[in-house]
């Protein structure tokens, strides 16, 4: 089969991120002799900067295609919202120039991912065009994670504020000849007529190495990793706050930070005022980031439930190393962490909180190599790409098959 997937956010190969989810499912079609097409943007959405990989070219067996975007910022704004539009309208010229141009096959199917919204619309204009199949992958509850942008009053509202996007959410659900999601919590906003069932769900997954040994003197300080975006929806300042207080109060702790996002200023700053206590590291590649990681003891997860997220690439990484967590994030991580005996949760934006689970670890390190084995393990069961992609590939090719 042709296969298509459109989602602009992922690392891509030759960057120097590990692969996430469009890159592994795109890998699995390929080795499944399918003909796959990852169509994504010129534009890095992490680093806010132009990519430097070439705008057509194949990698682990599929092939890449850039679309010419336009940047923003911020993550939340006009300006964002502008760019997807653009984005979804280029990628829909690009698509019926090369095929019209027997510069491509006309696919037989076409993955999107969601977000970004209005990307479905644009794919079932081809799909009109084309006469193929299109699939959506919800990766992010969209618009559903902005309610918390709006100030407290206004929240319990956001279904009406954000009531034209919505609209166009529950186009593509329905609309869709298939729908997946990465988690459970997702489902219950998917509303699709010709399902018998929930939406299929596959988890986010990750190539496992084999486990690295962990540190065996964990006598000293606590050093605890945060990796991720630097942005307004995390809950970063409990995290350096609390931090930075646990240090000056002579409990051994510090706190790496890798990564980029709107609030990358301030958190340099944050370092640099905090007397050692927090390294800042920027983005890292897949390599340097492993490294870090497996020279920590606990990986945090500052996040609120009111972000909508089930659970981050993040804890898929912390789990990996075979890292403790420190997670604020209510739902299906806490559900899993506590399933696994994998972590300590904390009240998001309470810092006295934070700080009663740093102690934890930093006081019974009994405990902390007790949840850092059952991290690992949780990596093993649950977040194996092995065992979700293939899977995830078989589900799309037979579902692009049949006949309603």
């Amino acid at each position: 089969m042709i296969i298509w997937i459109n989602s602009p956010f992922d690392p891509l190969p030759g960057e120097g991120g590990r692969p996430l989810r469009y890159w592994l499912l795109s890998r699995s079609l390929a080795a499944a002799g399918h003909d796959v097409i990852w169509w994504s943007s010129d534009f890095h959405h992490v680093q806010k900067s132009r990519r430097k990989v070439a705008a057509v070219y194949e990698a682990d067996g599929f092939q890449v295609r850039l679309v010419p975007t336009r940047p923003y910022k911020t993550n939340v704004g006009w300006s964002r919202w502008q760019s997807h539009a653009a984005y979804a309208a280029e990628w829909e010229r690009r698509a019926r120039e090369a095929v019209g141009g027997n510069v491509l096959a006309i696919p037989d199917c076409i993955l999107t991912s969601l977000p970004p919204l209005g990307l479905f619309d644009a794919a079932a204009r081809l799909r009109e065009a084309f006469g193929c199949r299109i699939f959506v992958d919800v990766q992010d509850a969209w618009p559903e994670t902005f309610y918390q942008l709006l100030p407290w009053p206004l929240r319990s509202v956001g279904s009406v504020i954000f009531a034209p996007l919505h609209a166009v959410a529950q186009r593509a659900y329905r609309g869709a000849d298939g729908v997946s999601v990465v988690s459970g919590c997702y489902s219950k906003l998917v509303k699709h007529p010709r399902e018998a069932s929930d939406p299929h769900i596959f988890r986010l997954g990750i190539d496992l190495p084999p486990a690295s040994p962990r540190r065996t003197d964990v006598s000293g300080s606590l050093r605890l990793v945060y990796v991720g975006t630097l942005g307004v929806s995390y809950d970063l300042e409990t995290m350096v706050e609390a931090v930075c207080d646990l240090a000056m109060k002579q409990v051994p702790v510090t706190l790496d930070i890798a990564g980029d996002g709107d609030r990358r200023q301030w958190v340099v700053e944050a370092a640099a005022k905090s007397g050692g206590a927090i390294r800042f590291h920027g983005y890292l590649g897949c390599t340097p980031m492993r490294e870090l990681l497996s020279n920590c003891d606990a990986g945090v997860v500052p996040m609120f439930e009111r972000s909508w997220v089930a659970v981050p690439n993040k804890v898929i990484d912390y789990a990996t190393a075979g890292l403790a967590m420190i997670n604020g994030l209510a739902g299906e991580t806490s559900s899993l962490l506590a399933a696994y005996g994998a972590g300590i949760d904390y009240e998001a934006g309470r810092c006295e909180s934070f700080a009663r689970a740093v102690i934890s670890y930093a006081r019974n390190r009994d405990l902390l190599i007790l949840h850092a084995a059952a991290a690992r393990r949780l990596a093993e069961e649950v977040f194996d790409s092995e065992k979700i992609y293939p899977a995830m590939a078989r589900w799309l090719t037979e579902r692009s098959l049949r006949e309603d």
